[in-house]
């Protein structure tokens, strides 16, 4: 099933994040990851991945560093920093608020009905 970009789109940074949290990865590897991660329901182009990126890095929740491989084209991988840490403990925290809010919503429940 595929989810609407719209209902993720407020979430890019946080599962930009997320990717980082235990290991630095180029930005191809981390829309590969996406991808995979969220069963090919979630591809982000590079349109948005690139400028999302440039947006963390301003705010410093993330930086990135260039490397050079024998043989392989030159990449600038990114890392999370430990403001970017603080800030994605905080938004884990802000979703399960979210999560709880929007399941009383749509599981049914009568909405205060007697």
């Amino acid at each position: 099933m595929e989810i609407r970009k719209e209902w993720l789109k407020g979430y890019i940074d946080v599962i930009i994040l997320s990717l980082l949290v235990d290991e630095d990865l180029y930005g191809y590897e981390m829309s590969k990851k996406m991808k995979k991660v969220s069963g090919n329901s979630f591809v982000l182009k590079e349109g948005t991945l690139y400028p999302a990126l440039k947006r963390l890095e301003t705010k410093l929740l993330i930086e990135g560093y260039w490397t050079d491989s024998e043989g392989a084209a030159r990449r600038k991988y990114y890392r999370i920093t430990s403001t970017g840490i603080e800030e994605f403990k905080s938004s884990q925290n802000e979703w399960l608020v979210l999560k709880n809010i929007l399941q009383s919503f749509l599981e049914g429940n009568d909405h205060g009905k007697n």
